[in-house]
């Protein structure tokens, strides 16, 4: 049986940690702190998000039950969402302060109390696997480095070796926890507990990462532990060993290929199998200097297992000093160079062949597919790939003095390129050639190039050169985009204001109005009264004055009484000066009004008509929600109403919502250009509203424009607006490296002037 046990490597001389008991209390305490309330925030967020979220859940839902309880759970979370984010502060603080200075709960003591064996219920052991698979899920979304950081830290302020990886206080296991303990009393249904947990799970996850980074960033800066190695012990057939304990290696197999018993070497690392032994390494690489393929894709899966390079009797054989000094040389004739050689890309494996072990050669093949994926990504210009490959000798290198270049996203080299290639996917960005931009990008590139030789700090400080470069040229965009935003933020406060103008005048309107009238006021009345209300006492008409005109107008084409013809002649000129004041500030184009007065002028002909056929049959008439009183004010008096008209109308349903539901400023949105929906142009979103009713979408230079939500949600729930392609050139190329996969040769082409 194996067991792999995950430490860190640290000495106790430079931790760091301060020796002041004091001390590490008060940063014990705002660590506390700064996990409680950045993970209470998150928790809010996701209340405010997670009643829409489950409502489309609901209505989408086939079955009865799963209905009832999604929504059942839509009814907590609107009605006890302040108390859910309370309970969830105490429960959380109670647990962490538990998994801290491991204290057991409270109703422990009874549990620990020896009774009669008794089966336990299927419904709480579904609810328990349940939650272990929202736990495996936000776990799968963890940066290891972070994580391994706060396990780490956390247990150094408290004079301790280490925390588990599901016992430390802000661990997924912790977070659920308190959050079923939340739910416990306002959701006691499991069904709808379940549905709630799960809805949290998202948001959670997506969160947690930043909240490790806070904690990891505020005890580096105090000196605790600034420098981790991961380690991990392995066990094999007995307890767990002490870090740096001798290994004992494995008996030899009579097949070098297997162990005892018939058990591949190396097992599957990708798909979690063992790792191998030190003797078993020392078989895989001797297979693979022979031409072995079987021991070429376990190396390969090797290299791409982020568990290979936390293993501490594993040795993983360094790279052949010739082998540098090739390509060092090979960096050397490359600076200044404005594009990429074609002798320089076909002497790379060359040198490799020539001058390294197989592990080299192997390593070398693997970063050429790297860069011939990003040789292929469509979404990077050619100005940039030529860039991204002038790098190619350095990140060999790179990969060679530290192979988990495969392994670990963190790896320095690897977070330059996938950060230059994010930056360069920006449709809004400027890449003119000779721009600021693509001029610093040569600049940082020939950076790299003199003064790179073995210290991979160098790739950190060239992030952090790329991360100014993008700074600038977001402020460059800035400055294009603020007036648009001004607008689109112009045009929300008129949706908004359009909205509570809209629900006004849909208690004004009764099923006697004319439907001229009803659609009058819900296309254009509507937006005087919003443009009122947005601009003010600048407006040429007060909102106030609007809904009194828009009320005389409703009231002059109903059923009239003889006696109310004269008060209906004398309304009429004010009325018609205020409609000609409203339509102008609603841009009420001229055939449309024309039209509509036209119609308003017939329909008060048949009303004088009609009140004189009233006199002659003596008939009454059906009450109305207005009345005009003598001195000829308008009073609106709500009546039940007996069907709903379309200034009435239900807003959309909340599923619609869920296409753009996780669209977040910064994203990327691509948008058919041609007709047929076939062609595609990537956009970024620059800005949301603060409600998401309008976002700003822009693609350098000038294809800048505001899009309301509904609009949004149609273009994706139509095809012709997609999300692009999440995963960077680097990813894809990792995740090519599969079980069954066959690893090609790097590309014989030069990459010197890309397509």
């Amino acid at each position: 049986m194996n067991s792999v046990t995950e430490t860190p490597q640290q000495n106790a001389s430079d931790r760091g940690v301060p020796e002041d008991a004091r001390k590490r209390f008060e940063l014990l305490e705002d660590c506390r702190e700064l996990v409680i309330s950045r993970l209470s925030k998150v928790i809010g967020e996701a209340l405010a998000k997670m009643g829409e979220e489950l409502a489309g859940l609901a209505i989408k839902a086939k079955d009865t039950e799963e209905q009832r309880a999604l929504m059942d759970a839509v009814s907590v979370v609107r009605q006890h969402r302040a108390e859910i984010e309370l309970r969830f502060r105490r429960s959380f603080s109670d647990v962490f302060e538990r998994r801290m200075f491991n204290k057991a709960p409270a109703a422990a003591a009874a549990a620990e109390e020896p009774e009669e064996l008794a089966l336990v219920d299927d419904s709480v052991m579904q609810a328990k696997l349940a939650v272990d698979r929202l736990v495996h899920r936000a776990r799968g979304r963890l940066d290891p480095d972070e994580v391994l950081g706060v396990r780490a830290r956390l247990a150094a302020l408290l004079e301790r070796d280490w925390f588990e990886e599901g016992q430390h206080p802000a661990s997924p296991e912790a977070i659920f926890e308190a959050l079923k303990a939340s739910l416990k009393e306002l959701a006691p249904k499991a069904d709808v507990q379940a549905a709630l947990l799960d809805a949290f799970e998202p948001h959670v996850s997506a969160n947690l990462n930043v909240v490790y980074s806070t904690v990891n960033e505020r005890l580096k800066a105090n000196r605790v532990l600034p420098k981790i190695r991961a380690q991990v012990a392995v066990q094999r057939g007995g307890p767990t060993r002490a870090v740096g304990e001798k290994a004992e290696p494995a008996p030899a197999a009579a097949d070098p290929r297997l162990r005892p018993g018939g058990a591949p070497i190396g097992g599957d690392p990708l798909a979690g199998g063992p790792l191998p032994s030190a003797q078993e390494m020392q078989t895989i690489l001797a297979q693979l200097a022979s031409g072995n393929a079987s021991a070429r894709d376990t190396v390969t899966r090797m290299l791409s297992n982020p568990d290979t390079f936390a293993v501490a009797d594993l040795p993983i054989p360094s790279v052949e000093p010739p082998v540098l000094d090739a390509l060092s040389s090979l960096q050397a004739s490359s600076i200044g160079a404005t594009v990429v050689s074609p002798e320089l890309i076909a002497d790379l494996a060359d040198r490799a062949r020539e001058k390294g072990s197989p592990l080299d050669q192997l390593t070398v093949e693997i970063v050429s597919m790297v860069f011939d994926y990003i040789y292929a990504d469509k979404r990077l210009a050619d100005i940039v790939k030529q860039q991204l490959l002038r790098l190619q000798v350095v990140a060999i290198k790179a990969a060679l003095i530290d192979r988990s270049f495969f392994a670990r996203r963190q790896h320095p080299m690897r977070r330059l390129i996938d950060r230059i290639s994010e930056v360069a996917a920006d449709p809004d960005i400027d890449l003119a050639p000779g721009g600021p931009l693509v001029k610093g990008l040569e600049s940082v590139v020939e950076w790299v190039l003199l003064n790179f030789d073995q210290d991979l700090a160098t790739f950190d400080e060239a992030r952090e050169r790329i991360e100014a470069l993008a700074g600038d040229e977001a402020a460059r965009r800035a400055e294009r985009l603020a007036q648009l935003t001004r607008d689109a933020e112009r045009t929300e406060a008129v949706a908004h204001a359009r909205a509570l103008a809209r629900s006004r005048l849909a208690d004004r309107v009764d099923p006697e109005t004319p439907k001229f009238i009803d659609a009058f006021l819900d296309d254009w009345w509507t937006l005087a009264l919003a443009h009122a209300q947005v601009a003010g006492p600048a407006s040429p008409i007060s909102f106030d004055e609007a809904m009194s005109i828009a009320e005389g107008l409703i009231w002059s084409v109903g059923p009239k009484f003889p006696e109310e013809v004269g008060k209906l002649a004398t309304l009429l000129p004010k009325l018609i000066n205020g409609l000609m004041r409203g339509v102008r500030l609603a841009s009420m184009p001229e055939e449309a009004r024309k039209a509509f007065f036209d119609e308003l002028l017939k329909a008060h002909t048949r009303v004088i008509d009609g009140a004189k056929q009233l006199r002659l049959s003596g008939a009454g008439r059906k009450p109305s929600n207005l009345r005009m009183h003598s001195d000829g004010r308008i009073q609106f008096t709500p009546i039940v109403k007996a069907q709903a008209t379309s200034l009435a109308r239900e807003p959309a349903a909340e599923t619609r919502g869920a296409a753009i539901a996780d669209l977040r400023r910064g994203d990327a949105i691509e948008i058919a250009s041609d007709e047929a929906g076939t062609q595609f142009l990537a956009y970024k979103l620059s800005w949301v509203s603060p409600a998401q009713q309008v976002f700003v979408i822009s693609r350098f230079p000038d294809a800048a424009r505001s899009i309301a939500r509904d609009q949004l949600i149609a273009l994706f729930e139509c095809g012709r607006a997609r999300l692009p392609e999440a995963a960077s050139s680097v990813d894809k190329a990792i995740e090519s490296i599969g079980p069954e996969s066959r690893l090609r040769a790097p590309r014989k082409t030069a990459h010197a002037q890309p397509a």
